[in-house]
């Protein structure tokens, strides 16, 4: 079995990347996203690059393939396109689009719904001109809101920071928080470094050694960041790019990897550099122990579970050579196999690339951009002979993606033995170069049948929860308390969402059941039934809602008595009975 296909004409990507950019020659590439942005649970496409500047909106049917919608979404044109951010900055539901320029003003669309955007940019303050590279999202102060950090590439130029004041305008105050940095900088990311809840900000600085180095600012419970970059270890100097954020040691903490150009002058020698967290706050740099120096001309890279096997891998974007795929073996060092797993990516200039599973077979697929050549889709096909889990981590209300969360996942045992947990982050942007991976939670398990235990610690203060006993092969939603119970997140837990935990019935759950289960231990059952009425906003009993507990509510529940999943069953134990009948009398009149 060949691990990649190459699918792009056959699943109906049809976009190509200019070969001569009009603006920098190269413009060192172009910026490009996977995201679900018509809500239906699968990952449609944006892509940027084309010789006209029409930004690329595709549409996945649900299995895979595209239908190309960019003539009619309203996205509209970018030229000189570097970040792609796709993020609910008003809070609706859907993601909107930011677009930032080199050369030409920051456009930030709207989605009106049905992959349909407007352009909001003057409006929400973010329609500026900056010398504008990479983005990333993340709640940085815990209001709930998400904020944006835009790099810029000019000498003198600080980057920005915009907090969302969340009237559908921003703010920037990247000189009140401290870090509005001078740095020629490519790439930043939210990630949270030392788990304390608050995501921090790590920013990848080209030409460190005459100017800025890498930074990293620790966040300081949403009010203040602290410059830990140098105390941590994590400030080396190079010609930084690309940025990749994950746990290839798997010791639980986020390590960083940087590209870099083959520069034979010290400090770095050329060596793309792997900065692992070998204690809290404590970096060690370990490309070499890890064989992924590389030693190329890189843009893009990132950390992904290519195989399922449990451990994270390293997809590397090599300007004018074959991109690398260094698989790990679960200890250094890696290997490099993009030939043999077929990702080598074309003859073009090669600079960012993305990973999601969009054909939602439980493994995770690229898209790769070069120049002058059509977008590369490559299909993952190795990774379904593993075991897999995928966590959506749900925010407040019609938030759909927790931003910032983390998730730590206990596999279960495996012929009696433990494996490793592992824990992943909800990063928004920044992972890799100018581009967005998806923000579900991806989990290898290799030969484990499903995760023990997965605990979910939501951003900035917003509580933990822990969820038990989750099979395998099934893409799970974990929700925060305050979701619990309610099905349509509009803030009231009613009779509408009791008669779908009833409609339900007890057992165990499935996808789309996960908001009932306020126990978390992986079934519905009475237990559940008594957390949902004492934060309902009707009287246990009131089967019509309509406030007061009479003749009507006893009708219901006689016509329904021994039958299973019916609104009558007030205690969830799949009955309509005595119980039931006691719990509605007790509330008479």
């Amino acid at each position: 079995m060949v691990p990649f296909t190459s699918e792009h004409a056959a699943r109906g990507v049809i976009y190509n990347m200019t070969l001569s950019p009009p603006f920098d020659h190269p413009q060192e590439g172009y910026g490009m996203a996977v995201a679900d942005l018509d809500g239906d649970d699968d990952l449609d496409l944006v892509l940027t690059g084309r010789a006209d500047g029409l930004i690329g909106i595709f549409e996945n049917t649900g299995s895979g393939s595209f239908i190309n919608r960019s003539a009619v979404a309203g996205a509209g044109n970018a030229l000189s396109a570097q970040g792609v951010s796709a993020f609910d900055h008003d809070r609706d539901g859907d993601l909107d689009l930011l677009i930032a320029q080199r050369h030409h003003p920051c456009r930030f669309l709207r989605n009106n719904g049905g992959l349909s955007f407007t352009d909001i940019s003057a409006a929400s303050g973010l329609g500026f001109s900056a010398m504008c590279t990479g983005t990333s999202v993340t709640d940085v102060d815990g209001d709930g809101r998400l904020d944006l950090y835009v790099c810029t590439y000019l000498v003198g130029t600080p980057n920005r920071l915009y907090r969302n004041r969340g009237d559908g305008t921003f703010e920037e105050i990247a000189a009140a928080r401290g870090v509005n940095s001078v740095g020629l900088s490519y790439q930043s990311t939210f990630a949270d470094v030392d788990a304390d809840g608050w995501p921090d900000l790590a920013v990848s600085n080209d030409r460190g050694f005459g100017n800025v180095p890498n930074q990293l600012w620790r966040n300081l419970g949403g009010t203040a960041f602290l410059d830990i970059g140098a105390s941590s270890g994590f400030s080396v100097a190079l010609c930084s790019m690309g940025m990749a954020v994950g746990d290839p040691d798997n010791d639980l903490r986020p390590d960083f990897y940087f590209t870099n150009v083959p520069d034979p002058a010290p400090p770095l020698f050329g060596v793309n550099p792997l900065m692992l967290q070998s204690g809290p706050l404590a970096f060690t740099q370990a490309d070499a122990a890890w064989g992924v120096s590389n030693q190329r001309f890189s843009w893009g890279t990132f950390f992904f579970d290519v195989d399922n096997d449990a451990d994270q891998d390293l997809y590397v974007n090599n300007e004018t050579f074959a991109n690398r795929l260094y698989i790990n073996p679960g200890t250094p060092p890696m290997v490099d196999r993009a030939a043999d797993y077929s990702v080598t990516g074309t003859s073009g200039l090669s600079f960012s690339s993305v990973m999601g599973d969009l054909d939602r077979d439980g493994d995770l697929d690229m898209l790769v951009n070069n120049y002058g050549s059509a977008t590369r889709l490559y299909i993952n096909q190795d990774g379904q002979q593993r075991s897999w889990l995928r966590l959506r981590v749900a925010g407040a209300g019609k938030v759909r993606d927790a931003i910032g969360a983390i998730a730590t996942l206990q596999p279960a045992s495996v012929g009696g033995v433990v494996p490793a947990p592992q824990r992943r982050q909800v990063l928004c942007g920044g992972n890799g170069y100018l581009s967005q991976h998806e923000t579900m939670l991806h989990f290898g398990l290799g030969a484990s049948t499903g995760a023990d235990s997965i605990t979910v610690q939501w951003p900035a203060g917003g509580g933990s929860r822990t969820l038990l006993n989750l099979p395998e092969g099934v893409v799970w939603t974990a929700y925060p308390e305050s979701r619990l119970g309610d099905l349509q997140g509009d803030g009231v837990i009613d009779v509408t969402d009791w008669a779908a935990m009833a409609g339900f019935g007890p057992g165990p759950i499935a996808p789309g059941r996960e908001m009932f289960d306020f126990d978390g231990d992986g079934d519905l059952d009475s237990i559940d039934a008594e957390a949902f009425w004492a934060r309902a906003a009707v009287r246990r009993g009131d089967l019509n809602g309509d406030g007061i507990i009479d003749g009507a509510d006893l009708g219901t529940m006689l016509g329904a008595w021994g039958s299973s999943n019916s609104t009558a069953d007030l205690n969830l134990d799949g009955s309509v009975g005595g119980a039931d009948l006691g719990a509605l009398l007790g509330g008479w009149g």
